[in-house]
């Protein structure tokens, strides 16, 4: 409802300039006509406009508004002569209030991005982002191209209307995440790498009884993990379920209701009771990683690549760590499977009150050119990364030893944002160690670990797309699901409710609250994922 009057509210004060809107996209098409996209030479055609022109947008990542001051973005307007102003404030990082001021002001920036892809899409719909299949037919031939070469990236780009409201950020790279674990400590103890989950049970009870870290002191936490509310989720994947709908043979289920639910929670409740998770699991936070391996107390966990810094980054004070990725453990069934992956996600659309769409999709179709995807992945040359004896590109050693990650440093320059781009992930290899690389390696070289047959998945929840209809009935039904299943399964693990007691009615008080209409809504969705082409 509150969405519902937000959107109402926007579009009363967006009406009578988007009634006007096709004699302003008019006038924009014949400036943009004026100017060729590209060169005789198929060269893309710079500056883009002949004079320096500045648009507003709306972006928020990662608790970081737009900056035009980032040398990225600095060097983009040098080329194009196209820049943008913020319409969020530097100090206000709380992306959802702002996008709903923004909302409900009326004043739409002339680019939008936000982290919720459907919210585009209804926006979009609703009038406030104009579609962008002809302006990309016309002038972007690069995002063209990118989009005939890449199907998913189309399709994820392609609401259920048929109409393109924002281009996505693709990532061509399948590995996300990956297990590791402590092989220092596995030396100490004299043990292997543990390849099925039952194996893991063994090491992490070694982990927390036989005192690997050496203090004399029984503090030792064999798992953990700083996803915050999806950490529970990435341990039920080594029981192959999860508190989230799932494809299984063309159909959709929602795990808590299958049998391998009951397997992974009764494994989680003894993990957890033996102390073998962080007793902290849910109170930790963010900050779990950098606790927990800088107190030489953390033994395992499912993360990111950056999880092998530490083994540089506290060589001095947790002396001898050594922390390698590792295999996912086999399930229950003996099957090794990575449910993490990598998928297009939400980038930037043009909002209906933006005066010269035909520039700035000009822009965003710059970004997808070889210098421009080498700008927003890399940085600024010199500064984040050169170009060796080999024609290969390097980080310097200002981005590889810098105060925060290589990724981190990337960032503060303003590349890999949130926007629509290709980003390659190349840089991953050269920003990691030799531990880093050989983990990428391992993961890439298995791709049988992955499931080519999911739908995307945005941090472990399923992104489909879903009719308007639809889509309003579904965030009504899991508004009353989602947080009842969170709750129940932190009292299960906590002990505060007993699992075996409580699932009958469990089961049961899901089907009062909607869950097979929930899952009706996400087959359809699924069927219509099939039918544009994603999956044979």
């Amino acid at each position: 409802m509150k969405k519902s009057i937000v959107l109402l509210l926007c579009l009363l004060a967006f009406a009578l300039p988007l009634m006007a809107g096709g004699s302003q996209e008019t006038t924009a098409a014949a400036a943009g006509e004026a100017r060729p996209t590209l060169n005789e030479d198929g060269s893309f055609h710079l500056p883009i406009v002949d004079e320096p022109t500045t648009f507003s947008i709306f972006l928020n990542f990662n608790n970081m508004p737009f900056d035009s001051s980032w040398p990225v973005w600095q060097e983009l307007a040098e080329r194009t002569n196209i820049s943008f102003q913020s319409v969020i404030s530097q100090s206000n990082s709380n992306e959802d209030e702002a996008f709903n001021l923004m909302l409900s002001s009326g004043n739409l920036a002339d680019v939008i991005g936000y982290v919720n892809a459907a919210d585009l899409e209804s926006l979009g719909r609703d009038g406030g982002l104009i579609p962008l299949n002809d302006l990309i037919d016309q002038y972007a031939p690069n995002i063209k191209a990118f989009m005939e070469e890449n199907p998913a990236f189309a399709q994820y780009a392609t609401s259920t209307d048929g109409n393109i409201y924002f281009i996505p950020k693709n990532q061509m790279l399948r590995t996300a995440e990956f297990w590791f674990i402590r092989q220092d400590w596995l030396d100490k103890l004299g043990l292997e790498v543990p390849t099925t989950v039952d194996e893991l049970y063994d090491v992490l009870t070694a982990f927390r009884n036989e005192d690997p870290n050496g203090n004399g002191l029984k503090d030792e936490i064999p798992l953990f993990d700083r996803a915050g509310w999806k950490m529970p989720d990435e341990y039920l994947y080594l029981w192959d379920t999860s508190i989230e709908f799932y494809v299984r043979d063309g159909k959709v289920v929602y795990e808590p209701l299958e049998e391998n639910f009951k397997t992974g929670v009764t494994n989680l409740v003894k993990w957890y009771r033996e102390g073998l998770i962080d007793p902290e699991i849910f109170t930790r936070g963010a900050k779990s990683r950098d606790t927990l391996l800088a107190s030489n107390v953390g033994g395992m966990t499912h993360d990111w690549i950056s999880t092998v810094d530490y083994n540089s980054k506290l060589a001095q004070d947790v002396p001898g760590l050594k922390i390698v990725g590792i295999a996912p453990p086999a399930d229950q069934n003996g099957v090794v499977k990575e449910r993490t992956m990598s998928y297009p996600i939400v980038g930037w659309g043009i909002s209906s009150q933006c005066e010269d769409p035909v520039s700035v999709i000009k822009f965003m179709d710059y970004i997808f050119t070889e210098e421009g995807t080498t700008l927003v992945n890399w940085g600024i040359e010199g500064v984040s990364y050169y170009v060796d004896e080999n024609g290969e590109k390097q980080f310097t050693d200002e981005a590889l030893n810098s105060d925060q990650t290589t990724v981190g440093f990337l960032r503060s320059l303003g590349a890999l944002y949130r926007i629509g781009m290709n980003d390659t992930g190349e840089n991953q290899l050269y920003a990691t160690n030799d531990e880093g690389r050989a983990t990428i390696e391992l993961y890439n070289s298995h791709p049988e670990w992955y499931d080519e047959s999911q739908p995307p998945y945005a941090d472990g929840e399923l992104d489909l797309k879903y009719l308007p209809e639809d889509e309003t009935r579904y965030e009504r039904i899991m508004g009353q699901i989602k947080p009842y299943v969170e709750e129940k399964l932190q009292s299960w693990i906590l002990g505060t409710s007993d699992f075996e007691a409580d699932y009958d009615s469990f089961i049961s008080e899901l089907h009062k609250r909607g869950i097979d209409e929930a899952i009706e809504i996400n087959q359809r969705a699924y069927d219509f994922y099939v039918a544009s082409g994603q999956v044979d």
